[in-house]
């Protein structure tokens, strides 16, 4: 019973591991959403969500019938989460990065003659 609890809390942990900066990244980027960028989250969640249940159901499969290719699967379903959480959080934050860099208004550009008088 114990370790189940722990396995559990594991659990708990990484999908809050997730929660996090999801919620992060949807109340950050409220004001410079597009559609494309809309398209792209609405995508990465739901891959959350079906890795994630079949995460979950291997887990409670192989916890209740002590079999260990299911927990192995289980395993490697957590290893492929990881690893497209990693990247889905990769990818929305430099898209995030570059709407930022872009939005940012031009320094004025000055004639040679003033730009000489502030340099000196």
């Amino acid at each position: 019973m114990g370790s189940t609890l722990v396995l559990i809390s594991l659990m708990l942990s990484l999908s809050i591991a997730v929660i996090f900066p999801e919620m992060k990244y949807s109340q950050t980027n409220s004001s410079s959403k597009t559609v494309e960028f809309d398209y792209m989250v609405n995508k990465q969640r739901k891959g959350f969500l079906i890795l994630g249940l079949l995460a979950v159901i291997t887990f409670f499969t192989s916890i209740q019938t002590l079999s260990v290719g299911i927990f192995v699967l289980h395993l490697l379903i957590d290893l492929v989460f990881g690893i497209y959480a990693y990247a889905s959080f990769q990818v929305r934050a430099s898209l995030i990065q570059m709407q930022k860099i872009s939005s940012i208004d031009k320094v004025p550009e000055f004639d040679e003659y003033e730009y000489i008088k502030q340099a000196v």
